[in-house]
């Protein structure tokens, strides 16, 4: 059978864990090559490496360990892309971090942090990307990770949703200037999802106690919270061929959190 990406390449920042993870298995189950791009060496979930990672992924792919507040190394990234499989079709923007403070007692270095890595990484993956593209002449798809707090507040993420409302406002001023190239470019929006990055909010009971009431659908299993792998088909939503006509949006993806 012939997969949605099938013949693509897909640079996936964050993807050893979480999210990027389970999206970066999805692509390359439906034909893609996945460059796997973390600045960690090995999985928070479990533990597995990097290299491990990409040899054990369903089409051929490979594993850059790197920051993506670094121009360089988000261009050793992009290079790895060109040099291993010809070029980038999709960029996939999952790497973040999340600080959920009250505001007094959120250190600036914190709030430089949370800005740095969710929309300066962002920015500069983003950037390298579009040249490369721009450079081959090529059309391509962007996939930016904000949130559902891109759209609705909530106490003590001040930093955090302040810096994906800007992902958000960035990928529709990307999608408008690259338009006329054929280049796509939306924002995925998750709620509350089964990850290490958010452990400790799943955890504490009167922390998972205000997540269960914000979020009113119930699927049919026990835990309500939203599965990395259902977050990964919205990806590969808005990566494939199936969301051709759709770019400057923003699906969100929370359990009807954001309609409330």
């Amino acid at each position: 059978m012939v997969g949605k990406l099938d013949g693509k390449v897909a640079l996936v920042t964050g993807g050893l864990s979480g999210i990027g993870r389970a999206t970066a298995a999805l692509f390359a189950e439906e034909g893609a090559r996945v460059v796997l791009f973390d600045v960690r060496g090995d999985s928070r979930d479990d533990g597995i490496s990097g290299d491990e990672m990409a040899s054990g992924l369903a089409r051929a792919g490979a594993f850059v360990q790197g920051d993506v507040r670094s121009p360089d190394d988000v261009d050793r990234a992009v290079r790895t892309a060109v040099e291993r499989f010809g070029g980038i079709d999709v960029l996939f923007n999952s790497a973040g971090v999340i600080v959920f403070k009250p505001i007094r007692e959120l250190t600036i270095e914190e709030f430089d942090l949370t800005m740095d890595v969710n929309v300066r990484g962002t920015f500069l993956c983003c950037k390298r990307v579009i040249d490369e593209l721009l450079e081959r002449g090529a059309r391509g798809v962007i996939v930016n990770v904000a949130s559902n707090f891109a759209f609705v507040a909530a106490p003590e993420a001040s930093a955090y949703c302040a810096s994906k409302g800007a992902v958000a406002t960035l990928t529709k001023a990307l999608a408008l200037e690259l338009a006329p190239a054929g280049i796509r470019a939306n924002a995925l929006c998750p709620g509350a999802t089964v990850t290490e990055l958010n452990r400790t909010h799943r955890t504490v009971p009167e922390l998972r106690a205000e997540w269960e009431r914000r979020t009113p659908f119930r699927p049919p299993r026990e835990e309500f919270l939203a599965l990395p792998e259902e977050i990964a088909r919205a990806a590969l939503f808005l990566a494939c061929d199936d969301s051709s006509y759709m770019t400057g949006a923003s699906l969100v993806v929370d359990g009807g959190w954001n309609a409330q």
